[in-house]
């Protein structure tokens, strides 16, 4: 059958041998084999022609078969939860137009020979629950148009992710989440084109690593406060220009979640929100910003912020409007939205008066919408913060406000209820 293009025998559940015969098949497009459960000789496979090749599920098969020719077109590999033990050596890296291959749920695959870095036109690679999968080839970096990338659920330690995953210049999609490691490589902020990066389930990881410069979605454990300030850490560091830039438009990382997360120590439901912030919130070289997250039905592309002083003489209150960037393609009602309101975004000096940032008492976010929102004040160091407080406490009498009359403070809205 020399002219055969396509040959489906999906389910076969009694196939035990693939006839050597089919290697002469040049001109087959599509071969599928998925669920051939009793399978356990495939000879060889003529890749001349082929666009797809599946052989998921089929879990009696140990060896791939032997490729044959030089693909002339895209191909798609898929094998997933198949009882392959390993890929084929030859001929594997002449395969320039093999741009998706699926290993998924390959639970014998114990490593990936490093032959596969040379796959130039790959573009999605899923080793996604490769349970026995120890490490990754030292050189992944040179898959230089992979684009997805998914190692969840492999039971990923420390040093199972080499430092060469940052040469990934096109990567845009990490899959990360279920693994078992605590830190991850340093690289991966230099993963230029990276958008998604998924954390989920990655219950050992004690810290976020260095956000690249266009991640805008980002998945991880937010009941944990650890992680929580590692990922506002990680923002300011990525909007620290805010101020010499003049750019008034804030990072946004998108994320899904149920609730609000813990961390945030100020939560409520509202299209404002308005905060009496704590005697010498400002510490200098220490305090970050103000970090805000909301979700609802619809995404904001502006908040409008409010700076207002504890003796408010109606002349010092700063007002901001910024702009949220987030170019995110995920939208729904569970997403969370993450961003930072650095205070040199928002501080005014010409406007102070004098005043320095402790003579501002209140801080309210105009969101425009109703939402569900979280708000917290971000230092670097909080240990730091709570020790340099208490100095000041014992060294310092509190002293009486020049305008007593005013101390109470009197923000520009009504303080949200969900406070």
């Amino acid at each position: 059958m020399p002219n055969l293009e396509y040959l489906n025998l999906a389910c076969c559940t009694s196939l035990e041998e693939v006839h050597p015969s089919l290697k002469y098949c040049k001109k087959l497009i599509r071969l599928d084999l998925f669920d051939c459960r009793s399978l356990e000789r495939f000879p060889y496979v003529n890749v001349e022609s082929l666009d797809f090749f599946i052989l998921d599920y089929c879990r009696s098969l140990k060896k791939f078969p032997e490729i044959l020719g030089i693909m002339k077109t895209e191909l798609e590999i898929s094998m997933s939860c198949s009882g392959i033990r390993e890929l084929p050596l030859s001929n594997f890296d002449l395969q320039p137009h093999l741009t998706k291959l699926d290993l998924s749920g390959m639970e014998y695959l114990v490593s990936l020979p490093s032959i596969i870095c040379k796959l130039k036109g790959l573009v999605k690679l899923d080793l996604s629950r490769c349970s026995k999968l120890k490490s990754l080839p030292e050189d992944i970096g040179s898959l230089s148009s992979l684009k997805k990338l998914d190692l969840s659920y492999c039971n990923i330690i420390d040093g199972g992710l080499p430092e060469d995953i940052g040469s990934l210049s096109s990567l845009q999609r990490l899959n990360l989440s279920g693994n078992n490691f605590e830190h991850l490589p340093q690289s991966i902020s230099e993963l230029g084109a990276l958008r998604s990066l998924n954390l989920s389930d990655c219950n050992r990881l004690t810290q976020l690593p260095e956000f690249p410069q266009n991640l805008n979605t980002i998945f991880a454990n937010w009941s944990n406060d650890w992680i929580c300030n590692s990922l506002f850490q990680n923002i300011s560091s990525l909007q620290h220009d805010i101020c010499s830039s003049h750019s008034l438009s804030l990072r946004v990382l998108v994320s899904w979640v149920v609730d609000i997360p813990s961390w945030f120590n100020y939560k409520g439901t509202d299209t404002k929100v308005s905060v009496n912030l704590p005697e010498n919130w400002y510490v200098s070289d220490n305090f970050l910003g103000f970090a805000v997250c909301y979700y609802g039905d619809y995404y904001i592309d502006c908040i409008t912020a409010h700076l207002i002083p504890l003796c408010d003489d109606g002349m010092s209150s700063m007002t901001q409007e910024f702009s949220l960037s987030n170019n995110s393609k995920y939208s729904d009602v569970w997403n969370i939205n993450f961003f930072l309101i650095p205070l040199g975004g928002l501080w005014d000096a010409s406007n102070a008066n004098g005043k320095t940032p402790n003579d501002y008492g209140c801080i309210s976010l105009i969101f425009g919408k109703e939402k569900k929102f979280g708000f917290r004040l971000l230092y670097k160091d909080e240990a730091e913060l709570h020790n340099a407080k208490r100095r000041s406490r014992n060294e310092h009498h509190e002293e009486e406000a020049s305008c007593s009359s005013s101390k109470k403070q009197r923000p520009l809205f009504p303080t949200s209820s969900g406070l």
